[in-house]
């Protein structure tokens, strides 16, 4: 029986197609003849040659696996890491479950990339995890302790109205304040007593204070007085301001020049409260501004508790201006003529909202005097200082003023030609005809400024 060779072979075209086919020979000749036609292929086609045209399935260069995570991690770490996942599949999980995990691992640390978006998605799933956990914690937190000072914060209130109206001896009260000695149930007892010596008044208000050093709670308010923290200063200055009085005043003292604007107005604050005959006394060592907020207190507390006003004028001559300008602010609104002298000095000043006061101040103190003063203040002012001024001469003003007014009215932009029209038709009965008298031809717009002054609207 001849001897049958099976052979693969290729036949190139120009285009550089190759076919693949298979022949059986029965011959050695008929090999040999297909052994030179090979030849022949690759020696016109030199770039191809046995390994670019061998049918076997080519094999992937290893230093080309994991590109990417190469740059983090070594080629054998990568192997352990991966026959550690497939050796935990092999042994955990079930038949069809397996199956699949095992393709999913051979093919991510083929494809690095995708073992890099893996790593992405759990690191964010473990973040928003953690957010969850960490805000569920939070919320927990939170509702315990709102739930821990209502408890305790309605315990305190009925043990300390039974001792205020006679129902129980301090000893039994004494008793019944649970837990005194940890820090947070003294802390909620604090706020309960603050809020008592906020809404009771007279012989009841006097057992708050009583209570409060019966307990030594002083020395919390004190603590947190002289902390680092600014909000807990604060609230320190508070408690001791209501709870401590006495004690309170050395501290505060040493407070009303704190760097810290918070603490600084709520010691200012406290001074006045606790200094009822010489409230201001501390503007002869204050270094620090006197804020608005702390002056808008200061008013306030003046008002409420009827605290003695001082003559505000001796503060007129301090180099802080807000002092100033708070001075001015209370010699008007208490209608303080003592020192008017001191008054009008400050139109001199350099500072625009000084002089506003002051003018404002003529104004409301009807400091008839001032009038020339003011008129030759006039045309170096700003716009509303001299909005300012006409306004005075509504109420200082007389027939001498009229021919100022006049001037304004033909000279002055829209907003000060109103302004001067209400103040000379409202000056007197004798302006008030003098200044109908005029023609268009001298105050164009007379007629729409009267209209506008007569309206009741305005």
């Amino acid at each position: 029986m001849p001897h049958a060779v099976q052979a693969k072979h290729l036949l190139f075209v120009q285009v550089g197609i190759s076919i693949q086919q298979t022949d059986t020979f029965e011959n050695s000749e008929t090999e040999n003849d297909i052994i030179a036609i090979t030849r022949e292929a690759t020696e016109e086609n030199p770039e191809l040659n046995s390994e670019t045209t061998s049918p076997t399935k080519k094999t992937a260069d290893p230093s080309k696996k994991h590109s990417v995570i190469n740059v983090f991690i070594s080629d054998e770490k990568i192997g352990l890491v991966k026959n550690n996942l497939n050796e935990y599949g092999e042994r955990h999980l079930p038949r069809k479950i397996r199956t699949v995990y095992l393709d999913i691992i051979e093919k991510v640390f083929d494809y690095s990339i995708l073992l890099l978006f893996a790593a992405l998605i759990l690191f964010f799933i473990a973040n928003i995890v953690f957010v969850l956990l960490t805000l569920n914690f939070t919320i927990k937190r939170k509702n315990q302790k709102e739930r821990f000072e209502r408890i305790y914060g309605k315990m305190y209130e009925e043990v300390v109205m039974d001792y205020i109206f006679g129902n129980i001896d301090w000893e039994k009260a004494r008793i019944k304040l649970k837990k005194i000695k940890n820090k947070a149930n003294r802390r909620i007892l604090i706020s309960v007593l603050m809020n008592f010596k906020a809404n009771f008044k007279g012989e009841l208000e006097s057992f708050i204070p009583e209570i409060y050093l019966k307990l030594n709670l002083q020395k919390d308010s004190l603590k947190l007085a002289k902390s680092r923290y600014s909000h807990k200063k604060v609230k320190g200055i508070m408690e001791l301001t209501h709870l401590y009085p006495q004690g309170a005043k050395g501290l505060i003292k040493t407070l009303i020049n704190d760097p810290n604007d918070y603490v600084r107005t709520e010691a200012q604050i406290a001074y006045v409260t606790l200094n009822a005959d010489r409230p201001f006394s501390f503007f002869d060592n204050l270094k620090q501004p006197f804020a608005k907020w702390a002056q808008l207190s200061v008013f306030y507390l003046i008002r409420l508790n009827q605290i003695p006003v001082p003559a505000f004028a001796r503060y007129l001559s301090f180099k802080h201006y807000n002092i100033r300008n708070f001075s001015l602010k209370m010699i008007t609104f208490f209608q303080q003529l003592e020192d008017v002298s001191e008054v009008i000095k400050m139109v001199e000043s350099d500072m625009e909202e000084t002089r506003f006061l002051a003018y404002k101040a003529i104004n409301d103190l009807r400091l008839y005097d001032s009038r020339e003063l003011i008129k030759k203040k006039f045309d170096g002012e700003t716009k509303r200082n001299k909005l300012e001024i006409l306004k005075a001469f509504k109420n200082i003003g007389d027939t001498d003023d009229f021919a100022f007014l006049e001037e304004v009215m033909k000279t002055g932009s829209t907003l000060l030609k109103l302004e001067a029209c209400r103040s000379a038709y409202y000056m007197g009965q004798e302006s008030r005809e003098k200044i109908t008298q005029h023609t268009k031809e001298e105050i164009p717009e007379l007629e729409l400024l009267l209209a506008h002054v007569k309206d009741p609207r305005n």
